[in-house]
């Protein structure tokens, strides 16, 4: 079981893994914490997993045993709708039971603070510490309440007024996939308001927690989109079970996270006018950004992977008042826009994309600007081991190269994460441990002048980075 990882605490649900005693120390952990930060509510919501909806109102029982007022979602609900509800109803942290993409058995546990940014580091070192420690047998259970409707429509109000002075040509034919998820209740919804009108994979539109008409929940995947590709619509979206990633496929292709983030950037920028605006990504995800951010007079600002740093620093300037956020992106297809939510949102993602590219073909576009700025490609290789163990041990003997960048040594003004980049003159390579599962993910960049020369870049650097593995 991965504690407190990129996601959160995730494993698989048997006796002594992820079980209603790791939900219960981890409720008990978080409330004690959150009454040393002196904070007095909390917001739970959950996705379409087994035993999620138990899980989520045993850890509210958990906290309202601890004098925190509980609210929990009476139906499962997006994670970015949760990142909202914290905000909007002004509780003193959230509780996300979900393991996202993850498969069947898997189930997870994502804490998130006051401002709706998913928990970062610093604070979930803090809660880890009292997690091992905790006495359970002492454990109180009080009563929960249930979430108002209105934050559900608050949600969806929220997310129409980002759009509202967009260009749009609402006649594009759009299917959609929740793929079994929470996103079922919220895309449609919004789109149909927008005007767009969608056509549904019906077989995925009913929540099943052993997602059975897919190999994986992971929009990221081909195999995810067949259902939702056979309806042979101009735009396909599909957003992952928790509904914060969402897969775009175009006329049968589908769009990277890296390709679709470069087009919402370019797109965005071009048409939200604001003083200073603020463009956030992971340090693996795709450099194309940089030469429109700098045309365009944007800032670009890194963090390391998870979205929970992106949200961090979105909190960080709102403070300061010195940039205004227009977009942050993460190349596993998580999107986020406007000021509502603190974590990537495939509510927004999925609107956003409609929006777009109901201006123009996403393919013909990306062509237009790598003739601009240059042909940049990427590429996300997993190699996967049978425990965490063996990956971070792999990883860390990468530490011993020359001239790599070490980013746990802190780099720029990166916040020091798990990360290694070798660096060569037309393309670099980042590896780093998954905070989610038994995995190295290796992540290669190369720029090119020509579709031909990044191609063959591409293949070098792979050649490159399995010889250093020697995987």
């Amino acid at each position: 079981m991965i504690l407190f990882g990129t996601g959160g605490i995730r494993g698989v649900m048997r006796k002594g893994e992820f079980d209603e005693e790791t939900v219960k120390r981890a409720s008990l952990s978080t409330a004690l914490w959150l009454k040393e930060k002196g904070q007095k509510s909390v917001v739970i919501a959950y996705d379409t997993r087994k035993n999620s909806k138990e899980f989520a109102e045993l850890a509210g029982r958990v906290f309202a045993g601890e004098g925190i007022e509980a609210y929990v979602f009476p139906e499962p609900t997006p994670t970015p709708v949760l990142s909202f509800a914290v905000r909007y109803m002004k509780t003193g942290g959230g509780v996300v039971i979900t393991a996202s993409h993850n498969p069947p058995e898997y189930n997870g546990y994502k804490v998130y603070t006051w401002d709706g940014v998913q928990a970062i580091p610093e604070y979930t070192n803090e809660i880890t510490e009292i997690y091992k420690k905790v006495d359970l047998s002492h454990v109180k259970e009080g009563e929960i309440k249930f979430v108002p409707p209105e934050v559900k429509e608050s949600y969806i109000k929220a997310v129409l007024e980002i759009v509202s002075n967009l260009p749009m040509k609402t006649d594009l034919d759009i299917a959609y996939s929740p793929l079994h998820g929470t996103g079922a209740n919220y895309v449609p919804e919004v789109l149909k308001r927008l005007g767009f009108k969608v056509r549904l994979v019906e077989e995925q539109m009913k929540p099943d927690p052993n997602f059975s008409t897919v190999p994986t929940p992971n929009p990221e995947e081909d195999e995810a989109l067949v259902l939702l590709n056979k309806k042979g619509a101009t735009l396909g979206l599909a957003t992952d079970p928790d509904c914060d990633r969402v897969g775009v496929v175009f006329k049968g292709r589908r769009l990277t996270g890296n390709q679709v983030g470069v087009l919402l950037t370019d797109f965005l920028l071009d048409h939200v006018k604001v003083e200073n605006p603020l463009v956030i990504k992971t340090i693996v995800t795709t450099d194309m950004v940089r030469p429109i951010c700098e045309e365009k007079g944007a800032f670009l600002e890194e963090t390391p992977t998870g979205f929970k740093f992106i949200g961090h620093l979105i909190e960080e300037h709102t403070k300061k008042g010195d940039r205004n956020f227009v977009f942050g992106f993460e190349e596993s297809c998580g999107y986020l826009a406007g000021n509502h939510a603190r974590d990537k949102d495939g509510v927004v993602g999925s609107v956003l994309s409609a929006v777009a590219f109901s201006n123009y073909d996403p393919y013909e576009k990306l062509e237009e600007l790598y003739q601009k700025y240059g042909y940049y490609m990427e590429k996300l290789i997993n190699f996967k081991f049978e425990d965490v163990d063996r990956a971070v041990e792999i990883y860390r003997s990468l530490k011993n190269y020359d001239g790599i960048i070490d980013y746990s040594k802190g780099y720029g003004n990166v916040i020091p994460n798990e990360t290694i980049a070798f660096v060569f003159e037309k393309s670099r390579i980042f590896v780093r441990p998954s905070g989610t599962e038994p995995k190295l993910k290796v992540y290669i960049h190369v720029r090119g002048d020509t579709r031909e020369e990044a191609e063959e870049l591409m293949k070098e650097s792979e050649s490159k980075i399995k010889e250093i593995l020697k995987l």
